[in-house]
């Protein structure tokens, strides 16, 4: 009778500790896992991407200043917004902006520009990848980061 019951609390116990460490793994990897879409479309249906105008407009203004930039969406309060069938993001335009800025400091070309991008904000990893305009972004970015600076700078040797 006994050994019964000793058997029966190892059993619940086991069964308990499976299910916590299951739970646990998949709280863990949840995050780092790409969502899987199981629809026909292959393509993306993208509602709403003011990443690509922003991005745009940036472009266009040959002189990107990121202080006086992010200074100007953290007054504003501005939202960048790309909905789609598959994800939804809203970031604030300033925290974009440092995002952009902190990639063209840290990457020696547009391939890892694109990267840092894309890593950093997976939910656009699509639409990065269809975006013809990020090498030009990086190009007038990096102008304007230190590194880039330092970079303009003659060698002296």
């Amino acid at each position: 009778m006994k050994t019964s019951i000793h058997t029966i609390k190892i059993a619940l116990f086991s069964i308990l500790f499976l299910s916590a460490s299951v739970s646990n793994a998949q709280i863990i990897y949840e995050d780092e896992l790409e969502t899987v879409y199981l629809s026909k479309n292959a393509e993306e249906v993208v509602y709403t991407n003011n990443f690509s105008n922003f991005n745009g407009r940036l472009i266009a203004t040959n002189q990107i200043n990121f202080r006086i930039e992010i200074q100007k969406a953290k007054q504003d309060k501005d939202y960048l917004l790309f909905l789609s069938e598959r994800s939804n993001l809203e970031i604030l335009a300033s925290a974009y902006l440092k995002t952009i800025r902190k990639g063209a400091n840290r990457s020696s070309d547009a391939e890892a520009f694109a990267k840092f991008l894309n890593d950093r904000l997976p939910e656009l990893m699509h639409q990065f990848k269809k975006d013809n305009n990020l090498e030009e972004l990086y190009m007038y970015s990096r102008k304007n980061t230190f590194n880039g600076k330092i970079d303009a700078l003659p060698s002296v040797l």
